[in-house]
């Protein structure tokens, strides 16, 4: 068994993606379960948006459960651009583990994510004049690597800028080494042979976009492009009770053109995360009720986990439709239940992966 502690949801499924896609039973959990039969269980520990004492508390104690299963290998999902509380997690798990330090790649080379020079390019950008300079709970004000982990003499963070430095410095773990970072890291590690991936047919779409930074990346355009009809929750719904005209206008919408995205877009009024997310994903819920045929493509980690938590699913089987960066989940032993896709908000959908 390989365990996956990721601090949201979106980034458990899209590494348990990958592990599907190259011939891994894989599953996605919210509460540890080793009772599962998965070759690779990726955990959604929920502490990108928690306080830092609390993250660093849960994730040792969820860690501390893991090592006790007897797993083959750990590894530490983290976002790559170093939102959440990166270090204090890392060293929770090395404090369970008793492991000597960590290797942590947060670089994507293969998404021109990148370290140079200990500092973060994003398409060779600095992180920090990027769209996540703006970041509503973890904005990166800088783009170098040491001043955004902190003091952390344990953490190895090494230059990479191609995949063959990536595939280099992965052929250089030890067992006394955590492994810790982002999907091409985990990629390079995990193996197995890439399977022929099967699209799991679906009558409808709904996209709940509720990450920021996809919005301000044209989000609404590029699905306009793709089919979709786009609708923005009303001002009024984060004030009090969604309007039913709204709720039955986005249903017949769905029905009708079979592809629609309801989004936060950029609220007028000030409002907190929990309140823009919550309000978001309980009008997905009305929209897709009682509907058939549905895929619920779900956009950022903290929305994904709001819509789960609302439906009660706490277990997930994932379905190897062989997507890159996007992973594909079906509430386990609910063959009722929709099919989810669930993608970080930071990265686009594929090309043509709605056709």
């Amino acid at each position: 068994m390989i365990v996956i502690l990721a601090d949201d949801f979106s980034g458990a499924a899209e590494l348990a993606g990958i592990a599907a896609a190259r011939g891994f039973k894989a599953e996605v959990q919210t509460r540890f379960d080793p009772s599962s039969d998965a070759e690779v269980i990726a955990v959604d520990t929920d502490t990108r948006l928690r306080s830092e004492p609390e993250a660093a508390r849960i994730v040792g104690g969820i860690a501390t459960q893991v090592i006790a299963a007897k797993p083959s290998w750990i590894f530490k999902k983290t976002d790559s651009a170093l939102r959440g509380h990166v270090r204090v997690e890392i060293e929770g798990i090395l404090a369970a583990t008793g492991q000597c330090s960590c290797l942590f790649i947060p670089a994507n080379p293969s998404k021109d994510r990148v370290i140079s020079q200990g500092r973060y390019l994003v398409n060779g950008v600095p992180l920090d004049q990027t769209v996540f300079a703006h970041d509503p709970d973890h904005p990166r004000r800088s783009a170098v690597v040491a001043e955004l982990l902190g003091h952390a003499p344990r953490i190895r963070v090494p230059d990479v800028t191609s995949m063959e430095t990536l595939l280099h410095e992965a052929s250089s773990l030890t067992p006394q080494t955590l492994p810790a970072g982002a999907a091409d890291f985990f990629t390079a590690l995990i193996g197995g042979c890439v399977m022929n991936p099967r699209r799991h047919p679906v009558s409808r779409t709904l996209l709940v976009c509720g990450s920021l930074a996809a919005w301000d990346t044209e989000r609404a355009q590029q699905m306009k492009a793709d089919g979709f009809e786009v609708m923005i929750l009303p001002e009024t719904a984060y004030g009090g009770e969604l309007d039913d005209g709204w709720v039955q206008q986005a249903r017949h919408a769905l029905q009708g053109a079979c592809r629609l995205m309801i989004a936060i877009g950029r609220p007028a009024q000030r409002h907190s995360a929990a309140t823009l997310t919550g309000t978001l994903v309980h009008a997905a819920a009305r929209i897709s009720a009682g509907l058939d045929g549905m895929r619920i493509a779900l956009e950022g980690g903290a929305t994904a986990q709001a819509f789960i938590r609302v439906a009660g699913w706490s277990r997930f089987e994932v379905v190897p439709e062989g997507i890159t960066g996007v992973g594909s989940l079906r509430p386990a032993d609910r063959d009722d239940a929709p099919l989810l896709w669930i993608k970080p908000g930071s990265y686009p959908w594929p090309p043509g992966v709605f056709a």
